[in-house]
């Protein structure tokens, strides 16, 4: 995954325009043995294609698909240009990311430069840097907003007792991103804080990625430690993200107010209560992405485009959430959501605009945001499967069938009970030699290997009929 390294920072760096610093950024990631000199012709042909303007004084170049051959190893670089590179239309850089990638790995890296972009202006800030480590600050230091939507409510779920409301509330933080696995391990159940009012409270640090709370009540009365359990929060804590929302609980709860979040019956009045984000009831329009790489920067940027265009608040989420979306304005926003291709994104526009708008982002996604897409496969019909999961599969199916009385003792992911066929993965038993016969056998051995693989994958490439697997394989 690319990471960003303060040995990577070239600081204090000049350049008279766009074109030179390109030039200037291929250079360092030729002299440090990322990519050849012609991935400097995909730099320029990503910019003719549209700008890499991120917002904020930063800037991303990187190559087209067509010249990830030419990607040594994937990396990236980063240029300090505290006076500033024109970029086109008045935008002044100050930080150029230069990526290498062979995949679509720079992604990530997007989504984590969106946390930098969500507050506050780095413009300023990143020209009077002094040093790289000031650069990953800024980058990596700006607060997160906590998450709180319709996507953390969960009312009236199945669970007998405090411990299974409690993973209930987990799931909904690991749903949402907010977490990973490690976090349940966390959470100290025994020293829940009970609220008043039959309302309880749960946190843990451990293994966030992203602030966020959760809110859960039980579909019938229960008692924990003797006392009411009508409702309980579970909070994934990272830094004071948190601190607005729970100086509102409070005083909900100094008011004796209590009862209208424990008996809540949507999760509206729960938002509306604690401050979250409502989804605004405003006309919508469903439409599936079709771009093989999901909603990265250069079809990203040309939505953004699309959507500026009207003058009121257009948001977007991905359908079926019930979070209230994020600004269709914002490319550090759009970015972040990380849609994949065959997800399909839900526009909500203000009443005003929205017989207007609407069309146009719809029609806009369909055309492919200023790329070549191929359709998505047609009535939900599931897309073609790798040739490799098949032959896996099929490999799975020759497991001999459990003996009468046999019992086989799996690891319990979630309470509850189960009842369907057990596919049983048996690991596949490898001997080989500590020591090989010598150098030259050993080495013939290797090149047979060699050449059985990349057959392999000849096979794989000629029997896919999807253009987005191929590439892969090809890669």
């Amino acid at each position: 995954m690319l990471e960003l390294n303060a040995q990577h920072i070239h600081m204090h760096q000049v350049a008279a325009d766009k074109p030179a610093a390109l030039a200037l950024l291929g250079e360092v990631l030729v002299a440090d043995g990322l990519v050849a000199p012609g991935y400097l012709d995909g730099l320029r042909a990503r910019e003719a294609q549209g700008s890499t303007f991120l917002g904020q004084g930063i800037a991303i170049p990187h190559g087209t698909p067509e010249t990830r051959d030419q990607v040594f190893t994937t990396g990236v670089r980063l240029l300090h240009f505290p006076q500033g590179v024109d970029w086109g239309n008045g935008q002044q850089v100050h930080l150029a990311i230069g990526i290498a990638a062979r995949s679509d790995e720079h992604l990530r890296l997007l989504q984590l430069l969106t946390r930098a972009l969500g507050e506050g202006d780095l413009s300023e800030a990143l020209q009077n840097a002094d040093s790289p480590e000031a650069i990953i600050a800024l980058l990596q230091g700006a607060p997160q907003e906590l998450a709180l939507d319709g996507e953390l409510v969960g009312l009236g779920v199945a669970a007998e007792d405090f411990d299974e409301l409690a993973w209930q509330g987990v799931k909904l933080l690991k749903r949402a991103e907010c977490v990973v696995s490690g976090f349940n391990a966390g959470l100290a159940l025994d020293q829940a804080l009970p609220l008043g009012e039959g309302l309880w409270w749960l946190s843990s640090e451990q293994s966030v990625q992203r602030p966020g709370l959760a809110f859960v009540t039980p579909a019938a009365s229960l008692d924990h430690h003797g006392q009411p359990l009508n409702g309980l929060f579970v909070l994934a804590s990272l830094g004071e993200a948190h601190r607005a929302m729970l100086e509102r609980l409070c005083n909900l709860l100094i008011e004796g107010r209590g009862a209208e979040l424990s008996q809540a019956t949507s999760s509206r009045t729960v938002l509306e209560a604690l401050g979250g984000d409502v989804p605004a009831d405003w006309p919508s329009a469903r439409v599936p992405l079709a771009n093989a790489h999901g909603l990265h920067a250069r079809p990203a940027k040309v939505l953004t485009e699309v959507a500026q265009a009207f003058a009121g608040e257009i948001r977007v989420r991905l359908a079926g959430s019930q979070s209230a979306g994020v600004s269709a304005k914002s490319l550090s926003k759009l970015l972040a959501m990380g849609s994949h291709r065959g997800q399909v994104l839900e526009f909500i526009a203000e009443p005003s605009i929205a017989d207007d708008a609407l069309p146009a982002l719809v029609r806009a996604v369909e055309e492919g945001l200023g790329e070549e897409i191929e359709p998505l496969p047609a009535g939900g019909e599931p897309a073609e499967q790798p040739a490799a999961t098949v032959q896996l599969n099929e490999a799975a199916q020759d497991v001999p069938a459990l003996r009468a009385g046999e019992q086989v003792i799996g690891i319990a992911a979630s309470p509850g009970i189960a009842i369907g066929p057990v596919l049983v993965r048996k690991p596949q038993a490898i001997d080989y030699p500590r020591r090989g016969e010598s150098p030259a056998i050993e080495l013939q051995r290797l090149d047979a290997a060699l050449d059985k693989v990349f057959a392999e994958i000849g096979t794989l490439i000629a029997q896919s009929q999807v253009v987005s697997i191929r590439d892969i394989f090809t890669t």
